[in-house]
């Protein structure tokens, strides 16, 4: 178990929603090390258990609200979220209630960060990033390529 798995989440026909799905692209395009493993988990909900399977680190990747200005690109451990509502309609119930899932279900825990941006808007049916978000996707990318090279 020493691989990392990056899990992507998101809806791109949701405005900035799919802020992970772009990063998923944008990583998938890159070189990576073998123990190095990225997941689509789009709108997966409790179905993304699987994908923090058989790792030893997770970085999960997904659009923010209410840690920042819109843009703002944020790294947060899982108890960062514990306590905030979860504000973005379609997001259901969201990272908070998986992680508490995984608590349940996998011992030991992996090592889990959350990068995400704050956004600026989840419209529904309207595919495509707004400026902010789209701005952050490069900083994004060359900021999990700065965790797993350290």
């Amino acid at each position: 178990m020493g691989n990392c798995h990056i899990v992507c989440f998101g809806n791109e026909l949701h405005g900035d929603d799919g802020f992970g799905i772009r990063i998923y692209t944008e990583l998938c395009r890159l070189a990576w090390p073998e123990d190095v493993e990225i997941f689509n988990a789009g709108i997966a909900g409790l179905n993304a258990l699987r994908f923090l399977e058989d790792c030893r680190k997770a970085i999960l990747v997904d659009a923010l609200a209410n840690f920042g200005k819109a843009g703002e690109i944020c790294v947060l451990r899982p108890e960062d979220l514990a306590d905030r509502p979860q504000r973005l309609s379609g997001h259901g119930l969201g990272l908070p209630y998986l992680l508490e899932a995984l608590k349940v279900i996998r011992e030991p825990l992996p090592e889990i960060l959350i990068i995400g941006v704050e956004i600026s808007a989840a419209k529904p049916f309207s595919p495509g990033l707004s400026d902010d978000t789209a701005q952050a996707v490069p900083e994004t990318v060359r900021l999990i390529r700065g965790l797993l090279s350290e």
